[in-house]
């Protein structure tokens, strides 16, 4: 992955992201972030991005033409077709295999949507792939692609302080369609309840077969649809 391109209503959002401590620290020097403002793409000197949709339902929808023009101008930037994302409730649930795929990708346009969807049309000759962050509705795109850059940017090198802490994560490579379980700190004991011996031990065979179990059945528990996929 080396660029990610955002257009957006609400580039303020993706930006103040991106400048927070939390993410700037650790800023993957690999990736190029940019956004781009919807509206400057308009095609009327009221620079108007939305209309009304056909059919009796309310709420407005936008137009295919500045989303057109958006993806064009990147295209034209990169010099070259980048892998075209809609965030969208409509789209292919995100998982840790997806982002796998997609950090693979050389650069990447994510499209945000607003109000009540995006024309079809445009779907049709610009994306890629639609993509969801769950079974909900949000009010746009930006969150959806917030999640998305800070999951991709996880694997890039440096991110993360130890990459020995991205592969213990739930779904990562030492826990592929499970989740990790349960960690804990100092103190040993907190409100009479005590860490778990095994992993004061010093036996790692024994914390390994320990963490093997315990994810295992966190994950029968609470997503056993993980279980199945498997």
């Amino acid at each position: 992955m080396k660029t990610i391109d955002v257009v957006s209503l609400f580039p303020e959002i993706i930006l103040n992201y991106l400048d927070s401590d939390p993410f700037k620290k650790n800023y993957p020097t690999d990736i190029s972030i940019s956004t781009h403002q919807l509206r400057d793409f308009a095609e009327s000197k009221h620079k108007k991005v939305d209309d009304t949709q056909y059919g009796p339902e309310p709420g407005m929808v936008l137009m295919p033409g500045p989303l057109s023009n958006a993806v064009e101008f990147i295209n034209q930037k990169r010099k070259q077709k980048p892998f075209t994302i809609l965030l969208s409730p409509q789209g292919s649930v995100l998982t840790h295999s997806l982002l796998e795929s997609l950090h693979r990708k050389d650069s990447m346009i994510l499209v945000c949507g607003r109000y009540e969807g995006v024309d079809e049309r445009f779907i049709e000759d610009n994306i890629d792939l639609e993509l969801s962050v769950g079974d909900f509705v949000l009010s746009g795109g930006e969150l959806p692609s917030l999640l998305l850059i800070e999951a991709l940017s996880r694997f890039s090198p440096g991110f993360l302080g130890n990459k020995n802490s991205f592969e213990n994560d739930s779904f990562s490579k030492n826990f592929v369609s499970k989740l990790k379980g349960p960690v804990y700190t100092k103190p040993r004991v907190y409100n009479g309840k005590e860490v778990p011996e095994v992993l004061l031990s010093g036996d790692h065979k024994k914390i390994f077969e320990w963490r093997e179990k315990i994810s295992l059945e966190r994950t029968e528990k609470r997503r056993n649809d993980l279980i199945n996929r498997t």
